[in-house]
Formats: C-alpha cells, structure tokens, sequence
C-alpha cells in the first residue's frame, strides 16, 4: 500500500507541476514582460535587463525568507492561474455544444440545405449520364459535393459551432441506423468494452479537454496584449492550435464512440436478454431502447 500511494503521489505531483509550471508560469512570464515594455518598448531587451537588475539589486530579496515569499506567491498566482484554466476550459465545452445562438446555427444550417440540395442535383445528373462518357465525371462531382456536405456536417446542422453537431451527430446516426437511445445506451456499451477501448476514449476525451484549456490560455495572451503585442499574436497563434486539436480530438470522439456502438450493440443485445441472432437491426434497437428506458 506505501508503494502505491507513492507512485500515485508521484503521478499527482507530475501532474500538478505539469498544470502549474507549465503554462501557468509562462503566461505569468509573459505578463511580466509586457507590462514591463509596453507597447512602446516592446523589444527593448536592455529595458527588460535593466529592470531585472534594479530588482535583485534590492536588499529585501537578498534574504531567504522575502525570496520565499515571493516564490509561494508565483506558486499560487500559477495554481490559480491552472485551476481557472480547469474551470474554464468545461465553459468552453459546454460552448461548443450549446444550441445558442440560433441565428448562428441556422446560418450552418442553410449552408447544409444548399450543399444537401446541390449534391441531390449532382446524384441525379450521374444517375442520367450513366453509360456516358461523362459517367465518372459526374459521379466525380457527386462525391465532392457530397464531401462539402459532410464538411459542413454529418446531420443537419443545430449548433452554432461545427464541434458541436460533429460530436451530437452520433446520436442522431446510431437512432436513425439502429433506433438506439446513446444517452441509455451508452453506461451499458461502456461497461462491456474492452480496457484498450475504454482507454482510446478516454485519450480522445482528454485531448478534447486539454483543447478546450488551450482556448483559455490563448485568451489570457490576447488579454496581455493590450499591454504588449506580441502577447496577442502568441494568442492568436494558441488558439488556431487549439482549433486544429479540438476538431482532431473530437472527430476521433465522436467516431470511437460510433464504433464502440456498431462493434458491441450486438453483445449488448444478448446480455439483456433481446434476441439478435445476424446484425442489430431498427427493430431490436427500438426494443431495446424501450427496455433500457424502463417504460419513460
């Protein structure tokens, strides 16, 4: 039991230092910086050195106990700077997955119809062109618009953030293949995956978070920028990384979780009792919808 407690204390404290002196520290390093400069002297180095100078120059931090001090104030100034990133970083999730504004999302949504409709026309030209000369042209066409749709989104579109009906999508794809309930579905498919499973959605669930964290840092670099602006351009940069990672991290979410459905829907079926002799089919889906809800 020591053993493992130390080993937990360990990944505990590696986690920490990794939350508090990583980003925390650098953002509070920043803001030094840029209230230092300005925006007038923003890259006078000797400025900078002048004032680090004049600081280790006081008498006051040539003793232990105001270095000390100052150190556990940077500490905590870190933790919170870490623990608002947590906090808000879950206020960004819950960002993207929000139906509001709805003018936004009906714009993502007229898009979607013009695509829809766009790649109907093209299916039908291929359809008449078939046995053409022209066939693998329009069925060339047909799947690129049919790509542009799938850009935009899976299912139509109900939020204003294209991360929200990606990830929202499976729901409506694993309904209307299989008339499953995810949101009852989902504790007991989890129960039966493999440990492998589980741990490649969970890594996408944490990737997704720390995305999300990451949105939070790049705002706190826009924030120093109004003092100095360099920081903004850091920020600017930050977030269009956060974008790349969020979309990688959910689409393999989204797509995990879709797959953890298709692979074990089957077993599910049979240990709860529902016969699903060949593949799961609407009807074994919609009865075991109606067991799992309990008749709500």
């Amino acid at each position: 039991m020591s053993k493992f407690l130390e080993v937990l204390g360990g990944k505990l404290a590696e986690r920490w230092l990794g939350l508090l002196l990583g980003p925390s520290v650098l953002l509070v390093t920043v803001a030094a910086v840029g209230t230092t400069l300005g925006q007038r002297n923003w890259h006078d180095t000797s400025l900078l050195l002048d004032r680090l100078d004049h600081l280790a120059a006081e008498p006051a931090l040539r003793t232990a106990g105001p270095l000390v001090f100052v150190l556990a104030g940077l500490l905590a100034c870190s933790a919170a700077l870490g623990l608002s990133a947590v906090a808000l970083g879950t206020l960004v999730e819950r960002l993207w997955l929000a139906r509001r504004p709805r003018c936004c999302a009906e714009l993502r949504r007229r898009r979607w119809d013009a695509a829809r409709r766009d790649f109907e026309r093209a299916l039908v030209e291929a359809a008449r062109a078939e046995g053409t000369a022209d066939a693998a042209a329009a069925a060339e066409r047909a799947r690129e618009l049919n790509a542009r749709r799938n850009r935009i989104g899976l299912v139509p579109p109900a939020h204003p953030f294209w991360l929200g009906d990606r990830i929202t999508a499976v729901d409506t794809r694993v309904w209307e293949a299989y008339r499953l309930d995810l949101v009852s579905v989902w504790p007991r498919i989890w129960l039966m995956l493999p440990e492998d499973a589980r741990a490649e959605i969970g890594t996408a669930r944490t990737r997704l978070a720390a995305a999300a964290r990451l949105v939070v840092w790049s705002a706190g670099y826009l924030l120093v920028g109004v003092a100095w602006w360099p920081a903004a351009v850091a920020g600017v940069v930050t977030a269009l990384v956060a974008r790349r990672r969020a979309r990688v991290a959910g689409v393999a979410f989204a797509e995990l979780a879709e797959a953890a459905v298709d692979l074990h829907g089957r077993a599910l079926a049979e240990s709860l009792g529902v016969a699903c002799e060949a593949r799961l089919t609407r009807e074994i889906g919609a009865e075991i919808t109606t067991l799992l809800r309990k008749h709500t």
